[in-house]
């Protein structure tokens, strides 16, 4: 038991540790035309306007860099739009960078 204690306790630590652009591998120049071709018309019918609003929402669901990302990749999942780990993580640049601006330092 001492052991599995030990080991979560260093888990914890590296996974603090690990810088944010570490989590920010993609190139946001290549997710936006993914986002504009795969994203916007679903958020168009769900939320109107241009679909944006899901993004600049006083209620919006993500709330940290991590939670960005587990979003896209639920959307990804959810509408079966087959986008590989490349371009989810270029749509995730891309959103961080035109929306969320979370700290990437």
């Amino acid at each position: 038991m001492k052991v599995f204690r030990t080991m979560l306790a260093a888990a914890t630590l590296l996974a603090v540790s690990i810088p944010a652009a570490a989590l920010l591998p993609g190139e946001a120049e290549d997710g936006k035309p993914l986002h504009d071709n795969f994203c916007t018309a679903c958020h168009v019918s769900m939320f109107g306007g241009d679909g944006n609003s899901v993004y600049t929402r006083d209620t919006r669901r993500v709330q940290s860099i991590e939670g960005l990302m587990g979003q896209v990749a639920f959307c990804n999942q959810q509408t079966s739009a087959g986008l590989n780990e490349h371009e989810v993580d270029d749509i995730i640049a891309y959103l961080n960078e035109a929306f969320y601006g979370f700290e990437t330092d």
